[in-house]
């Protein structure tokens, strides 16, 4: 259809009645969509509670109490494992407080710090021709200037993966 046929289309008197009966088209498609929301998927949908069990004042009150002991134990021994290792987090924070920094990383080198053995892991990748002891001190550098990490405390594992 060329831009004639369209202005012609336009100003024709089938226009207006075209325009009417889309808009109409739409108006019921839209009724239609949402009153399908509104619908619940099967009858009984709701929520119900059980009727040993009633709800009151944030509390579930059931008939056996040894459930409730047996729940507050888990509660109290799951709270003991939450601050054992929110205070493991903050003594690793206090001693390692450059860790959130890491790993550092390029398209040459992953490192990362390894908790467990304390010490730095690097992962080289040079292509070939590349000097791997560059992108080592590069590393270091990096480091310590960046980050802000005392690299000559720690010890270094270097792993090399050349490029195939």
């Amino acid at each position: 259809m060329d831009l004639t046929n369209l202005q012609n289309f336009i100003k024709s008197k089938w226009f207006p009645v075209a325009a009417i009966g889309l808009v109409f088209f739409l108006i019921i498609l839209i009724a239609l969509s949402s009153a399908s929301k509104k619908t619940q998927p099967f009858p009984g949908a709701e929520p119900t509670l059980p009727p040993q069990q009633s709800i009151q004042s944030d509390t579930l009150i059931t008939s056996s109490p040894s459930q409730s002991a047996e729940v507050q134990k888990a509660i109290e021994e799951q709270l003991k494992v939450d601050q054992d290792y929110a205070s493991w987090q903050k003594e690793i924070s206090d001693i390692y407080p450059w860790r959130k920094k890491l790993p550092l990383t390029s398209e040459k080198y992953y490192v990362y710090f390894d908790l467990e053995k304390k010490i730095f892991i690097g992962r080289i990748y040079p292509n070939s021709g590349d000097d791997v002891e560059q992108i080592k001190s590069e590393v270091l550098q990096r480091l310590k200037e960046e980050k802000g990490i005392p690299t000559d405390n720690y010890t270094f594992s270097w792993n090399i993966f050349p490029a195939k």
